[in-house]
C-alpha cells in the first residue's frame, strides 16, 4: 500500500476521462457494444483523444475502455450480478455461494503432505508467526502441510469439543482455501480492532494447491461455525461448535 499516492491520482483522472466518454447502452445492445468499445469506438459516438496525448496514456485508455465495457456486462446481466456477488475473498479464503465439490468425510480428508510435528519444529518450518490463542492453550496436535504453507492446530478436548485452527501467511495476493457458503450465513465482526468473518454452520471447505488447482482429497465439512481474521503476516480461520462470543474471545487471546 505504502506506493498507492503514486498511481492513484492518474488512475482517477484516466477513469474519470474514460467515464465521460462511454455511454452505457441497453441491456439488449451489450454484445455490439462490448465489441465496439474494445475496437476503440462507442456506439454511435467516436472518442476522439486530446491533441498530443502520449502513447502510454492511449494505452491506459485502452485498458480501461475494455475493463468498462466488461464491467458494464458484468452489472448488467442477472449472470454477472451472481458472479459478483457469490464470490468473494477475504484473507486468503474466496467464499462462494454455490454447491461445493464433493467431500470425503472429516477423518479422510487431508492437506497435501501433511505432517504431525511439535509446535516448536513448526515454527521452524514456516515462514510466518504461528499464533497460538492462551484461552486454549498448547494444541493437542500440530499439523503442517503442503511445505510449510498451512499449518493447522488441533484441540481434540475442550469444552465444546474439537477445535481447528489453521494458519497459513497472510499475504492478500494468495488464495489458500476455497469456502461454500450459504446466503446470510456470513457476518463481518471485529477481532483486535481488525475486520473478521463469522460463518455460521458447517460448510463445505477445500485446500486449493500452489498452483491454483483445488486439492480433491481434502475437501470436507466444517465443524460448527468458523472465525476468520488476519494480521499483517498471518491469516487465521477457526472452527469448532462456537458461539461468536466464545471465537471472538478465543481470536482477541491469540499470540
Amino acid at each position: 500500500m505504502g506506493d498507492r499516492a503514486g498511481w492513484q491520482g492518474p488512475v482517477e483522472a484516466e477513469l474519470r476521462a474514460v467515464g465521460r466518454s462511454l455511454e452505457v447502452p441497453p441491456v439488449g445492445d451489450l454484445t455490439v457494444a462490448v465489441r465496439q468499445q474494445l475496437e476503440g469506438r462507442a456506439p454511435g459516438r467516436r472518442y476522439k483523444p486530446a491533441l498530443g496525448i502520449r502513447h502510454s496514456r492511449l494505452g491506459w485508455r485502452a485498458a480501461l475502455v475494455a475493463l468498462a465495457a466488461l464491467l458494464v456486462v458484468m452489472v448488467a446481466t442477472p449472470q454477472g450480478r451472481a458472479a459478483i456477488a457469490h464470490v468473494f475473498r477475504f484473507a486468503g479464503i474466496e467464499l462462494r455461494q454455490e454447491p461445493g465439490p464433493a467431500r470425503h468425510p472429516g477423518s479422510r480428508a487431508s492437506l497435501p503432505g501433511q505432517r504431525g510435528m511439535s509446535l516448536e519444529r513448526a515454527r521452524r518450518q514456516v515462514s510466518f508467526p504461528i499464533l497460538v490463542p492462551a484461552a486454549l492453550g498448547r494444541p493437542g496436535e500440530v499439523v503442517v502441510s503442503d511445505r510449510g504453507r498451512v499449518v493447522s492446530l488441533n484441540y481434540p478436548r475442550t469444552p465444546y469439543g474439537l477445535v481447528r485452527i489453521d494458519e497459513f501467511a497472510g499475504h492478500l495476493d494468495q488464495l489458500v482455501f476455497e469456502k461454500f457458503v450459504h446466503s446470510g450465513d456470513v457476518t463481518e465482526v471485529r477481532v483486535n480492532g481488525a475486520r473478521g468473518l463469522w460463518v455460521k454452520g458447517p460448510q463445505e471447505l477445500v485446500y486449493i494447491t500452489r498452483d491454483g488447482i483445488p486439492a480433491a482429497a481434502s475437501a470436507r465439512l466444517t465443524t460448527g461455525n468458523t472465525l476468520i481474521w488476519g494480521t499483517r503476516q498471518v491469516a487465521v480461520r477457526l472452527e469448532g461448535n462456537l458461539t461468536r462470543t466464545v471465537a471472538l474471545a478465543i481470536a482477541d487471546s491469540a499470540r
